[in-house]
């Protein structure tokens, strides 16, 4: 077709560039579009965006928003205009939402500008209200009354207004939606009492239900009750341990929401004997709390516990405690299984018996071995309950699970079983003792391994024993603690026992046996033997002393002696009668002194000289020869030269009976004769006289009152 007129040029051109404008509007929409548009009463209209090419990378947006007819969306006049690197934008608002908008987003690329296509929005229907304010809350057991209102509330919005209302405690959420005025009192109703609870309120214009307000939100607690239910009580019961006691821990578990209405305060534990008036009681216990114990005698008691808040005390939970010695038992449940669900859980499972009213079922669990009352944990549940989950556990730990049937106040008893979540091998293997050997037959014994060491169920036991490098092995039951092993060649075995479960084992100690040598254990027999060598070489060397005191006793060596030096201190300056009173005694028993006594001790020191033998006076027993003692005897030299340094010994011959005097007098006659001088011629004898431990002369008197010419009524002693 041929175009010679420039009117249908200009026609031709123009539908081109529409097409062209077209076709970019179109590309446009397909990477950058507008969502929506959100007026905020008396503050700005918001814009939102979102691009569906990632890889555009606008350095820049910029928001137009127009005034448009709302017939026939067209003769634009701008709002407002604003530039972002985000996806939202907002321009000054108007103060009008009776009329339409138009807008649109132009993007900024190192392409080019991409325009997305316009969005038409009605003001009415794209308002968001302010949030609402809660000006006053007041709360009751069952009720809370909520005053709240708006700011610059306008007129022409205040039979639009719908308000809602969210109240949530425990993780229980309640909501209601209400047609709402401006300061009315919101009235929540049939609420729990004693319970915190979180209320939000968020308001919108019905004409506009995409857009509701910001939640305004507060917390509150409903006024407390008391609580209308018992705690959850339970016991564990221990032997007794004195006469008519026993040990009685009583457990219990808080009173569960919402029927603790409140904050427990205290709690309050007693037991009562059935058959006297008897109490026991633990007194006010704090809520921390969750066990007592009480040492209550063997008979049957019944037992209480109460939960107290502030606005009361809670019903009390009743338990019945048999009688020590009570024969009659409820039966347990008929059966009980346990399922690992993973390393620390576990299902329990168990089948009430059959034709028994049960009334519930309490599920006791700790690990073994289990430290009493403190590593118990227990979980009460009703009579439809027929399994429970349990959590927290640990694996390759034993756990004690047991089931009991609650019959009213009265329990049965327990069905109990031995469980793993999971199993792993002994870290110890069994202690082995060699009861008996002979020429071809070992007789051992093993102790088994704590379930607790065993890490899991023992699969069987397997006797290792080895002999010239070569080893074999014996599997045994798991029942079974002894084995003969037979058919054995003499020589010296290791042997040990290992314990298996169904992850792997572990070996005990090793031990040397030998065999062949006629039941005689040579290792024991030498070490008897040195043992007794031992004992043979050191008894001697210990008592070494001893036996050289029994041998060779000390023989006292008389050059020694006190008397073996003198020296002349000064002269007698007493009488000879206080001297005399203080060195001589009288009618001494003994001739010998030990050495275990005194150093110095007085000597019987007496003047004598022989007479011939008169029959009317007395005899000595050797040749009828008498000795008499001289009451005056004649002054002598005190002590002769020739005697000092000279150790007195008194003579042991005997004067023959016809000597009448002493011509040459002995030492032994001068010394007494120089003692007596000293009556007359008064010296100190302490510097002269000193007793020998050897001997001590013994005198025999005559005439006791005749003594060294003393008076007659004097009384010499020690």
């Amino acid at each position: 077709m041929q175009l010679n007129k420039p009117r249908d040029t200009f026609f031709v051109f123009r539908n081109t560039i529409k097409h062209v404008i077209t076709l970019s509007a179109a590309a446009a929409s397909l990477t950058l579009a507008i969502t929506q548009c959100v007026i905020l009463r008396y503050s700005n209209i918001t814009c939102y965006w979102e691009t569906s090419d990632h890889h555009l990378n606008a350095s820049n947006y910029k928001l137009q928003i127009n005034i448009t007819n709302c017939d026939s969306k067209e003769n634009f006049n701008v709002v407002g205009v604003c530039d972002t690197r985000g996806s939202n934008c907002a321009v000054q608002h108007i103060n009008s939402e009776l009329l339409c908008f138009r807008a649109d987003v132009l993007a900024d690329t190192h392409t080019g500008s991409i325009r997305s296509p316009p969005y038409f929005f009605i003001g009415l229907k794209s308002v968001k209200l302010p949030p609402p304010q809660i000006k006053h809350l007041k709360s009751s057991a069952r009720c809370l009354h909520v005053v709240w209102g708006m700011k610059r509330f306008p007129k022409d919005v205040k039979n639009h207004i719908r308000l809602q209302v969210e109240f949530t405690t425990h993780d229980q959420t309640r909501s209601q939606t209400v047609q709402a005025y401006s300061n009315e009192t919101l009235e929540l109703c049939d609420l729990h009492p004693g319970s915190k609870y979180t209320v939000r309120l968020r308001a919108q214009d019905d004409r506009a239900d995409a857009h509701w307000s910001s939640w305004t939100s507060i917390d509150t607690t409903t006024a407390e009750k008391a609580p209308s239910a018992a705690p959850r009580l339970w016991r564990h019961i221990q032997p007794a341990e004195e006469a008519g006691k026993r040990r009685l821990t009583l457990l219990w578990k808080p009173v569960s929401w919402p029927e603790v209405n409140g904050v427990v305060l205290s709690y309050s534990a007693s037991c009562r004997s059935e058959l006297d008036s008897s109490q026991w009681t633990c007194g006010a216990l704090n809520a921390s709390r969750s066990s007592c114990v009480l040492a209550v005698s063997t008979d049957p008691c019944h037992c209480n516990l109460t939960a107290t808040n502030s606005a009361g005390t809670s019903p009390p939970a009743h338990l019945y405690i048999p009688a020590h010695t009570d024969a009659e038992e409820l039966p347990p449940p008929q059966s009980i299984s346990v399922t690992p669900l993973d390393d620390t859980r576990l299902k329990v499972e168990w089948t009430a018996a059959l034709n028994q009213s049960e009334s519930g079922f309490v599920l006791q669990w700790s690990s073994v071995p289990g430290s009493g009352p403190a590593s118990l944990h227990w979980e009460q549940m009703n009579k439809t309950a027929r399994s429970f989950n349990l959590t927290g556990l640990l694996p390759e730990v034993p756990y004690n699970l047991s089931v009991v049937k609650l019959y009213g106040r009265r329990a049965g008893s327990a069905k109990s079983v031995i469980a793993f979540t999971r199993e792993g091998a002994p870290s110890v293997g069994p202690k082995m003792t060699v009861l008996r050997t002979s020429s071809s037959v070992i007789i051992l014994k093993w102790e088994p391994v704590p379930l607790e060491k065993l890490h899991g169920f023992i699969q069987n036991y397997t006797v290792l024993y080895s002999i010239n490098g070569k080893t074999e092995g014996e599997k045994v039951c798991t029942r079974a603690e002894q084995i003969s092993l037979t058919g054995l060649t003499a020589g010296t075995y290791n042997i040990c026992v290992m314990a298996h479960t169904a992850v792997g084992g572990a070996a005990g100690p090793w031990h040397m046996v030998a065999v062949g040598l006629e039941d005689v254990q040579v290792i024991p027999i030498l070490l008897c033997s040195l043992l007794l060598s031992f004992l043979i070489l050191i008894i001697p060397l210990c008592l070494r002393v001893r036996i050289k005191q029994c041998l060779c006793p000390t023989v006292p060596d008389p050059s020694k002696s006190s008397l073996s030096v003198w020296s002349y201190t000064k002269p007698c300056q007493h009488k000879l009668t206080s001297t005399m009173s203080s060195i001589i005694s009288i009618g001494q028993a003994t001739s010998y002194q030990g050495y275990a006594e005194k150093d110095y001790d007085p000597i019987q020191v007496l003047s004598y000289h022989t007479v011939r033998h008169d029959d009317n006076e007395a005899e000595t027993k050797t040749n009828g020869t008498a000795t008499y003692l001289d009451p005056k005897p004649a002054p002598t030299q005190a002590f002769p030269k020739h005697l000092l340094n000279q150790s007195y010994t008194k003579p042991d011959q005997v004067l023959p009976a016809g000597f009448t005097g002493d011509l040459e007098p002995s030492s032994a006659d001068l010394l007494f004769d120089s003692l007596f001088s000293c009556e007359r011629n008064p010296v100190d004898l302490s510097g002269y006289i000193h007793v020998s431990q050897s001997y001590a002369p013994f005198v025999t008197t005559v005439d006791a009152y005749r003594t060294a010419g003393l008076p007659e009524d004097t009384n010499i002693t020690a």
